[in-house]
């Protein structure tokens, strides 16, 4: 299993105006020499604002530190309905942005979050859609992963539908595990959506299996137990020092993965 950082572990210390606060660019460095991972999972909220000239440098500063960007994750909500719905121009704009943006950062993928209705015919006109997205990312070599929401993808069972009938080897999911977390069968949620998924997110609060917050360890044994062995992104979102609680959590998940495979 590939462990890698997502930059949202640092999003508050990166968006900080304060004198000596990690910047983006710092990330890679950090995340390989002081926390042993090795890639980065970025968000697009934190490139807000960037031109061409700083998204090179942020790939030749992950390049140089032997911590490559490996996905992008657009975390805007967008509403699909169909292809004649007049907003979905602008989401296909937007979401051809974010592509370009992931292919000139060496990603392998994107990420996002498609709110799908529930009602009939809905998820089949969505993805329609949604394949005209996953057209633009095959043109760019990239896969895209569609992550929970509301809505449809709101369950294992409308993601994977999503995923089947949008078809193709350039569609996946993008699994969590705080959402995995909030779903009423946690280690069936992630069980369903993990042989789809390229990358995983590991989100962590710091607390687990004492019945607070995320239980890391019981998460990375449900991906386990189906086989998946591919990029798993540390997302600490818990209150105090985020190197630290990338560090505790690595050390979590690096003690599951030394357990015998059931």
């Amino acid at each position: 299993m590939l462990l890698t950082l997502s930059a949202k572990s640092f999003q508050k210390e990166i968006q900080s105006r304060r004198s000596g606060s990690m910047s983006l660019t710092d990330l890679p460095k950090h995340a390989h020499h002081e926390l042993g991972l090795n890639g980065l999972i970025i968000q697009t909220s934190l490139l807000a604002g960037w031109d061409t000239k700083e998204i090179e440098r942020l790939r030749d500063a992950a390049d140089k530190a032997a911590c490559p960007c490996l996905m992008l994750v657009e975390d805007r909500e967008h509403v699909i309905e169909s292809l004649d719905d007049p907003k979905f121009a602008e989401i296909e704009d937007r979401m051809e942005r974010v592509l370009r943006v992931a292919h000139r950062l060496g990603c392998a993928g994107v990420a996002m979050s498609a709110v799908v209705s529930n009602k009939p015919d809905a998820i089949d006109e969505a993805a329609e859609a949604l394949k005209n997205i996953v057209t633009r990312a095959e043109r760019l070599e990239l896969n895209l992963l569609l992550a929970s929401c509301k809505g449809v993808a709101s369950t294992p069972e409308g993601v994977t539908s999503l995923i089947r009938k949008i078809g193709g080897f350039r569609i996946g999911s993008y699994p969590e595990f705080s959402e995995a977390t909030k779903s009423p069968d946690r280690d069936s949620f992630l069980r369903s959506l993990a042989p789809y998924a390229s990358a995983i997110s590991a989100t962590a609060t710091g607390a687990g299996a004492n019945g607070k917050g995320i239980d890391v360890a019981s998460c990375l044994r449900a991906i386990r137990a189906v086989g998946y062995d591919g990029t798993l992104a540390i997302e600490f979102v818990g209150s105090g020092d985020p190197t630290e609680g990338v560090a505790q959590t690595r050390t979590i998940v690096e003690g599951v993965l030394e357990e015998p495979a059931v």
